[in-house]
């Protein structure tokens, strides 16, 4: 039993150590001059197919990323009435969450951030819907 317990420590100390080292990153965002009350930034690195996520609370996020260049996307969602289909025998939700940024701030995102072991990782957006 002892060897069983140490072959399976023994395989999850290997797994960490493959693991991309990680860094602090911290942000504000806003839209239009005003903070993004809450929301997601989306670190986005194609090369390794990672998408890290940060909770946007108040315009400011934090959190760790893998180092390297990353495409940034935006999300704001807000509960809407559902519209879908109805379906025999399926009840739909009363509401479900759309996207309240247009495409430029997520999908179609142009804002780029690099994330550096250095630092500081300290990042700044500025979404302007104008």
């Amino acid at each position: 039993m002892w060897i069983m317990i140490l072959l399976v420590l023994a395989g999850c100390a290997r797994s960490t150590r493959n693991e991309p080292s990680r860094y602090p990153v911290t942000g504000k965002v806003t839209l239009d001059g005003t903070p993004i009350l809450e929301g997601t930034v989306y670190f986005r690195t194609a090369s390794l197919g990672l998408i890290e996520r940060f909770p946007i609370k108040s315009g400011s996020f934090s959190g760790d990323a893998v180092a390297g260049d990353r495409r940034v996307e935006f999300s704001v969602l807000k509960n809407v009435n559902s519209t879908g289909p109805k379906m025999p025998g399926v009840t739909p939700p009363e509401t479900v969450q759309a996207e309240t940024l247009p495409a430029a701030f997520n999908t179609e995102s142009t804002f780029t951030a690099t994330v550096t072991p250095d630092g500081p990782n300290e990042f700044i957006f500025e979404l302007k819907s104008r």
